[in-house]
């Protein structure tokens, strides 16, 4: 528990900032409901704090529904009713307040990278659609491999990249997350360990969790991936999952060369690994120059899966995805589908087949789009928050920042008395790491960045203060613009 709280003070009462930093922890998903928290005598010796501080705490916690005591089992964490969620709720202190916050109130919500989708666009689909839905409906040969007139468009643009794909090795699903859930359905046992990435994003580390299997991430490096610890990771535990972002890494941007996925499908191909290669930023290239071949280049199909997903044209609107591989595991794959119940919405997927027509379009205008956004980020960041580093990434959708101290959690709680929604650095690692970066989309209008990272600068200026107070000098790494 201490781990997890991390640097959790702030400005303002001590039993304030630590029921804000536990509200986080459950929403972020660190504390899962039903989890035992730590008697309160033992957490305020554990952090060095009065008993006192943690009772007023869990009472807030209580108060709100996060928190439920019963004589004999301690106290657990819990979920509040919905209506505990609402803007007209009251609560006991201003920290619940923030809790509380209705999402459309937020100055800047930094903790989604989501991609809007072209309203015009899709509204003209939608005008067009209903007798192809009508006859999808009609007609259920289709499922559970997804409908034949999107998996011959999807198999198109592969093979316009150089990868020549038939319709019978593209299984259409609900999404990149849903895909990923599908491969590990396929390949990883109960308690076997996946090989992936860190940082990665959230979502790949809770598949797992939730599947039963264990992360086993191997960490990337300032340029990238240190491609001979992957191997040594492959010959030591022999996973028969791993899972990669070769293009535009996520959160950190890295393209990982030519060279080196030659050799990650080398030794995929001596263990027995299957590499599953998530292409969903593959599209969102922002700067001139070219990408390297596809990791499926490289290897047999029954070595590289492609996940992908209608996301990058689309946007997060419509749920449709894609996974290709062999026919083989495709036919492996539809049947768990089939089992599960999620095949894919008919309308979805008709509407993402008209518009893949339109694909090259849509790009474009997602780039202009994501290139404006990332200058007016990394400018703001330059302006009011000069003392952090980071790599301006070629492409994607997010900047990782380095803050140059451990108190991404800390800052993630004060950007919240802000209304700067934030996700901390250790939701994209294990065991509490990060805790120094900050992942920052540049999907948000030109005004939500700039006003976003003003009052981020306002949220560090106060962890800086709580952090180095009564120091005589902060270090210039991590001075506050407001004292340089």
């Amino acid at each position: 528990m201490r781990r997890l709280l991390g640097d959790w003070r702030s400005r303002g009462p001590a039993y304030d900032a630590l029921a804000q930093r536990v509200r986080i922890l459950i929403r972020e998903g660190q504390l899962s409901p039903d989890t035992r928290v730590p008697p309160e005598r033992a957490l305020a010796e554990q952090l060095g704090i009065s008993r006192t501080t943690v009772t007023k705490a869990y009472d807030m916690l209580r108060a709100e529904g996060r928190l439920r005591s019963a004589r004999g089992s301690g106290t657990v964490i819990a979920l509040p009713e919905p209506a505990a969620d609402g803007p007209e709720t009251t609560s006991p202190g201003p920290a619940a307040a923030e809790w509380c916050r209705p999402a459309t109130d937020w100055a800047a919500d930094f903790a989604s990278d989501r991609l809007p989708v072209p309203d015009e666009r899709i509204g003209q689909a939608l005008g067009s659609i209903a007798p192809a839905v009508a006859r999808a409906f009609a007609d259920r040969s289709h499922e559970p491999y997804g409908l034949p007139e999107l998996r011959q468009a999807v198999a198109d643009r592969y093979t316009e990249r150089g990868l020549p794909t038939s319709p019978a090795q593209i299984l259409i699903t609900q999404g990149v997350r849903h895909s990923w859930q599908l491969m590990l359905r396929l390949r990883a046992r109960p308690a076997q360990r996946v090989l992936i990435e860190s940082p990665a994003a959230p979502h790949v580390m809770d598949a797992i969790w939730l599947h039963g299997a264990r992360p086993w991430p191997v960490g990337l490096g300032a340029n990238g991936w240190h491609i001979e610890l992957f191997s040594a990771a492959m010959h030591q535990a022999r996973p028969q999952l791993a899972l990669l972002t070769p293009d535009f890494q996520h959160p950190t941007g890295h393209v990982m060369s030519s060279e080196e996925r030659h050799l990650l499908v080398r030794t995929a191909l001596r263990t027995g690994t299957l590499l599953v290669s998530d292409e969903s930023a593959v599209d969102l290239r922002l700067d001139d120059g070219g990408l390297p071949e596809s990791l499926a280049a490289h290897a047999p199909d029954t070595t590289v899966a492609l996940i992908d997903s209608a996301r990058a044209a689309i946007g997060d609107g419509v749920r449709v995805g894609w996974i290709r591989t062999a026919t083989s595991t495709v036919h492996r794959l539809a049947v768990i589908n089939s089992a599960l119940g999620t095949t894919g919405s008919v309308p979805d997927q008709v509407v993402a087949a008209r518009l893949m027509a339109s694909a090259d379009g849509l790009l474009a205008e997602r780039r202009a789009a994501l290139r404006a956004g990332r200058a007016t980020l990394t400018a703001a960041l330059r302006q009011h928050l000069p003392h952090w580093r980071f790599a301006i990434p070629r492409g994607g959708t997010t900047l990782w920042a380095d803050l140059g101290a451990p108190v991404s959690s800390a800052l993630t709680t004060a950007a919240e008395r802000h209304r700067v929604h934030l996700l901390s650095g250790p939701r994209f690692g294990t065991g509490g790491t990060y805790d120094s970066r900050l992942r920052l989309p540049f999907t948000l209008d030109e005004h939500s960045l700039r006003n976003g990272v003003r009052r981020l600068a306002l949220a560090w200026e106060d962890v800086m203060e709580t952090a180095w107070a009564g120091a005589a000098e902060r270090p210039e790494a991590i001075r506050s613009p407001a004292f340089t």
